[in-house]
């Protein structure tokens, strides 16, 4: 892992326990997947996903949380790691504006 990236003020392990609140916000992190992956619609996302549109648009109203196989889903297809995310999204956010 590059110390220059990431930050051992950012990777604490108390942050990243199951159970607990993820450390980004969900709406964020489905924004983040289609600007890595290239897709510029939910529904190729949903597809993406192996999941139907309908529960990507319950995710971003908040109706729903996002469940562990999508998040396992992402992180498959981006080869991201769970600890680097928040970092990853923020620094993403330059290229969305």
């Amino acid at each position: 892992m590059n110390s220059a990236l990431i930050s051992k003020n950012e990777l604490k392990p108390e942050r990243f326990i199951l159970g607990g609140p993820l450390p980004f916000d969900p709406i964020e992190l489905l924004d983040w997947t289609r600007w890595r992956l290239r897709i510029f619609s939910d529904f190729d996302l949903a597809r993406e996903l192996n999941t139907s549109p309908s529960v990507i648009s319950k995710i971003r109203r908040g109706h729903k949380e996002m469940g562990a196989g999508i998040l396992l889903r992402i992180l498959y297809l981006t080869d991201a790691r769970l600890k680097e995310l928040p970092v990853l999204i923020d620094r993403s956010k330059i290229h969305w504006k």
